[in-house]
C-alpha cells in the first residue's frame, strides 16, 4: 500500500487532534482536608504556608510577643478560636495588624509572611 503526502499529513493531523481532545487524568479537586494538629479553641501559627510546617498552638488571650523562638516565623494561620484573631507585626501591638475572623484559614503573604510578632484578640486596628 502507498501513501500519499497528503495521506500521510491528514493522518498526522487527526492523530494529533484526537490527544488534544482525549480528557486529561489531572483535576483540580477539593482542597485538602484541614490538618489534625491544631485544637479546637487553639490558635495555631504554622511555619509554612498551607498550614504545614512545624505548629505552635495558643491559647486566645492577649499575646503581645509570642516569644523569640517563633517570632518572625509564621507563614499560615488557623484561627480555631470563638473570637476575632489580630496578628501584629511588631511586639506590643505595632507595626501592621490583620484581622482573622473565628474558625478562618489564612495564608500570610507579603508583608505577613515571616512576619508575625504578636497577636490580640477581640482588638484588631489602633
Amino acid at each position: 500500500m502507498k501513501l500519499t503526502v497528503k495521506t500521510a499529513v491528514l493522518g498526522a493531523v487527526l492523530a494529533s487532534t484526537a490527544v488534544l481532545a482525549a480528557p486529561g487524568t489531572a483535576s483540580a479537586g477539593p482542597k485538602d482536608p484541614l490538618p489534625n494538629n491544631c485544637s479546637q479553641g487553639m490558635i495555631c501559627f504554622y511555619d509554612g504556608h498551607d498550614l504545614t510546617g512545624n505548629v505552635v498552638q495558643f491559647f486566645p488571650v492577649q499575646t503581645p510577643n509570642i516569644g523569640w523562638a517563633w517570632n518572625d516565623r509564621a507563614s499560615s494561620v488557623w484561627n480555631r478560636s470563638g473570637d476575632e484573631l489580630c496578628i501584629w507585626t511588631d511586639v506590643d501591638y505595632n507595626g501592621i495588624s490583620f484581622p482573622i475572623a473565628p474558625g478562618a484559614t489564612q495564608e500570610l503573604l507579603f508583608l505577613y509572611d515571616k512576619a508575625v510578632s504578636g497577636f490580640s484578640i477581640n482588638q484588631c486596628g489602633g
